[in-house]
């Protein structure tokens, strides 16, 4: 299991990341709305949501490798 260590890392800071971006979005946009603040107010929010969606396509990537790597190393 020591192999699949990036993939439980990787997991957990885009499950967090998404979490914090859906959690914020909805605040933060009613507070925008209601106090009449720029949009770039919640440019936080879209980076969350884009290392969130970073960190799941490394995930997809690094199991993908992992997979590789073990088949190299039994087919020898």
């Amino acid at each position: 299991m020591r192999v699949y260590i990036w993939l439980y890392i990787l997991g957990a800071c885009g499950t967090i990341s998404l979490g914090m971006f859906l959690f914020s979005l909805n605040r933060d946009s009613i507070l925008v709305k209601k106090l009449k603040l720029k949009k770039s107010k919640i440019l936080l929010n879209w980076l969350l949501l884009a290392v969130s969606i970073i960190s799941f396509l490394l995930l997809i990537y690094v199991f993908i490798y992992i997979q590789k790597q073990m088949n190299i190393f039994n087919l020898s």
